[in-house]
């Protein structure tokens, strides 16, 4: 399934909220949250944090790199109706859904610098190719 966010203008928590209104219907328990310029997060991070899910059903997953915390992260359904309606969600990002249920988010220290990596410009995307192929050239 394919959905797309007809005013990304509002921000990365509309597309969070139009993913979740078309998954609606699934009544998934939980979905996993992994924004594309993060794409070089390792295979073994997602499969901790889903390990971490699994056993903890805590309603949030993060992982965390050198204290700070990153993507993707794993949203339990508990949270889904906040994702969608909360005004500080609106203004500050799914962030803010983080620190009003603090207490419920288990961080998984994690390491793998490229969960806090964000490649947003053409130069990020270079400095990436320049360390992936450093042993080539």
């Amino acid at each position: 399934m394919i959905v797309e966010n007809l005013e990304p203008e509002t921000g990365p928590i509309e597309s969070l909220r139009v993913a979740l209104r078309a998954l609606q219907p699934l009544q998934p328990s939980a979905i996993l949250v992994w924004p594309v310029d993060l794409p070089h997060v390792r295979v073994t991070t997602v499969e901790r944090l889903l390990e971490t899910h699994r056993r903890t059903e805590a309603p949030a997953i993060v992982p965390t790199f050198a204290e700070r915390r990153g993507h993707p992260v794993i949203w339990g359904s508990a949270l889904f109706g906040t994702l969608l309606e909360s005004k500080a969600a609106t203004l500050q990002g799914a962030r803010a859904v983080l620190h009003q249920h603090e207490k419920e988010v288990v961080s998984v220290p994690v390491d793998d610098p490229a969960v806090i990596d964000e490649l947003n410009t053409p130069e990020d995307y270079e400095r990436l190719v320049r360390e992936w192929n450093r042993d080539i050239y």
